[in-house]
């Protein structure tokens, strides 16, 4: 692949990570809260069902944020939004590796022609 084409692959990957507002990082599982005295249900052993986004960070913390049904759609659809994100921004990553080694291997065949 020639240099002018990875950048112009580059680039245009860069324009898909344009629209940042709506990533969201974390996970997004559905967990069932019991009460512990005075509730029928969750005395029956059903419980209720909960929405929740679940988010790591250094040192083992998690946060949880109970979410309620109708933000599940927009939620999902935020934490699929970074997996994408993060995957462009490795693509770009990659193509940038590539362009320090053609640079690298550039410069020793000019410096070998002098």
């Amino acid at each position: 692949m020639t240099r002018k084409r990875m950048i112009d692959r580059r680039d245009k990957l860069a324009t898909q990570v344009a629209n940042l507002g709506d990533v969201l990082r974390g996970s997004l599982f559905q967990r069932t809260v019991h009460h512990s005295s005075g509730c029928p249900k969750c005395a029956r052993g059903d419980g209720h069902p909960l929405w929740v986004l679940n988010v790591g960070y250094p040192g083992g913390k998690t946060r949880q944020v109970s979410l309620r049904p109708d933000q599940v759609p927009q939620v999902r659809k935020a934490v699929q939004h970074y997996h994408q994100v993060k995957e462009t921004l490795e693509a770009i990553s990659e193509l940038n590796q590539y362009l320090l080694r053609l640079d690298r291997d550039e410069s020793k065949v000019k410096e070998r022609a002098q």
